[in-house]
């Protein structure tokens, strides 16, 4: 009896009042229930687990077999309560709950994941390996990627002018849009770089070829040319171009030329010659540098084909030939004049001996040519002159041996410079003559006096004239006021010679 009300205390007692006070309740409750489920046919499912209200004894002393009534009671009481207020429990609830959230997770860091693959992959690139190949192909990636290209070039001799030698990242890589790729490019071989040439005129043009490459040598041409004198394949000559550079101090950057000989040039006789009879010159000129043909041109006169038209050619209308043959053409002058010879005319008529020809007959002083006959001309008799020549004619008549006339009484002073030129200068005689001033009746200024007259003179001939100062009594020009001073003074200071 002692242990049972030992055991029972007051917070047994408030749980043992608190169930039945539940029971009271659920009785209540479970009636009211069945009354909505007799009006409903859907069930509504409660889900609890058996674990969240757990049935315990009552630990209350007394005898064991009011005990075991006491336990007995609530447990019937709670089972009861379950199955009467039509509550189903399901023993898997948390765990698929658990699998919810955790399938709920998964899904969550996939979705992450894709999405921070797709930025990944939106803002990146893979980076291919330019290396060997051309800058331009690295620019052009570049450019469409939306990378900064930075270049660095170096002379290399290895490698051709504008091949990547390397580039930073390295291939295969992943790169970000936007930010720097770096390439390393050749600048192909130092143009400053000097070369010792060898001897081109003693190695064959494959041995040529295969030193230029082997010292990227690009700027010595290998040229092949016709020649009429080597062999095929024959060196013909080295050329550097700038004549101050010499084969001691070229540099690679010097540009020569090495020529071989392609033998001789030969070509088929399949062009037409047309008849250029009448044509023109310029026609010809034009078909033949069409044609690559040599034309040499010959001149005569015409009187029939006029003028810069051809007269003939060498090779007949329609006759096959090559290039580089040659042809002859006459190209007409025009009408033709034939000189005459001028012995046969007299002066008077050589100016119109021939029509189209300008003849200037002149008449000169000889010593020993009869007068009137012919001396000379500019052409010779017989010329064949045309229009490319000069139609002017000079001819040449004796005008015999000069004769110096008398000039006293009928010529003044101011006549004589007309006349000795008239007369004998422009004939070929140079007759000269001096003056004096003498005291003299007749008008001032005539010559009064002659130291030679009315004879034949050589071509070289000065002869004295004495020229009348008009002073004297009975003269036009007389003055008796002191006339005997100025005839002195004009004595003195006028004898001398005149031309």
């Amino acid at each position: 009896m002692s242990d049972f009300l030992s055991n029972f205390n007051k917070s047994n007692y408030d749980n043992t009042k608190e169930k039945k006070l539940q029971d009271g309740s659920d009785k209540k409750e479970q009636t009211k229930q069945e009354s909505e489920r007799s009006s409903s046919n859907e069930r509504i499912s409660e889900k609890k687990d058996p674990a969240q209200e757990p049935i315990g004894p009552v630990n209350v002393t007394g005898p064991k077999k009011n005990q075991d009534k006491i336990e007995q009671e609530p447990m019937t009481q709670t089972r009861s309560s379950q199955l009467d207020d039509g509550t189903e429990i399901d023993p898997t609830y948390h765990k698929r709950r658990k699998q919810k959230f955790g399938l709920i997770g998964i899904g969550t860091i996939v979705a992450l994941c894709l999405l921070y693959f797709g930025y990944y992959q939106m803002t990146h690139v893979k980076l291919p390996d330019f290396t060997g190949k051309d800058l331009s192909e690295a620019r052009a990636w570049a450019t469409e990627n939306k990378l900064k290209l930075k270049v660095d070039q170096t002379y290399n001799n290895k490698i051709e002018t504008n091949k990547v030698i390397s580039q930073k990242p390295k291939k295969e890589g992943k790169i970000k849009k936007g930010s720097e790729l770096i390439v390393e490019s050749s600048l192909g071989a130092d143009p400053e770089e000097k070369l010792t040439l060898p001897d081109f005129m003693t190695m064959k043009k494959s041995d040529a070829e295969k030193w230029i490459k082997e010292n990227n040598a690009e700027n010595i041409s290998l040229i092949d040319e016709y020649s009429e004198t080597l062999e095929k394949g024959k060196p013909a000559r080295f050329e550097i171009v700038n004549k101050e550079v010499t084969k001691e101090n070229y540099k690679r950057k010097d540009k020569a030329n090495m020529y071989y000989s392609k033998g001789k040039e030969t070509f088929e006789k399949n062009i037409s010659v047309p008849d250029f009879t009448k044509k023109m010159k310029t026609e010809v000129e034009s078909w033949a540098k069409t044609n690559d043909i040599k034309v040499t041109y010959e001149e005569a006169s015409s009187a029939e084909i006029p003028a810069e038209s051809i007269i003939s050619q060498s090779v007949a209308k329609d006759q096959k030939v090559a290039k580089k043959d040659s042809l002859t053409v006459t190209v007409s002058l025009g009408k033709g004049y034939t000189v005459p010879n001028f012995a046969d005319y007299t002066q008077e008529e050589a100016g119109t001996a021939v029509d189209g020809l300008t003849v200037q007959a002149k008449s000169v002083f000889t010593n020993n040519v009869p007068y009137g006959q012919l001396i000379s001309q500019s052409v010779e008799a017989g010329t064949q002159l045309t229009s490319k020549d000069d139609l002017k004619v000079k001819v040449y008549y004796s005008a015999g041996q000069p004769y110096l006339k008398d000039l006293r009484g009928n010529t003044v002073e101011g006549d004589l410079q007309k006349k000795f030129y008239d007369e004998f200068q422009s004939k070929g005689a140079n007759i000269q003559y001096t003056v004096k001033y003498v005291d003299s009746a007749e008008p001032k200024g005539t010559v009064v006096g002659m130291s030679a007259y009315n004879l034949y003179v050589p071509l070289e001939y000065t002869v004295n004239l004495e020229i009348s100062l008009g002073n004297l009594a009975g003269g036009s020009n007389y003055s008796p006021k002191s006339p005997e001073k100025g005839s002195e003074d004009e004595k003195d200071s006028k004898d001398m010679p005149q031309s």
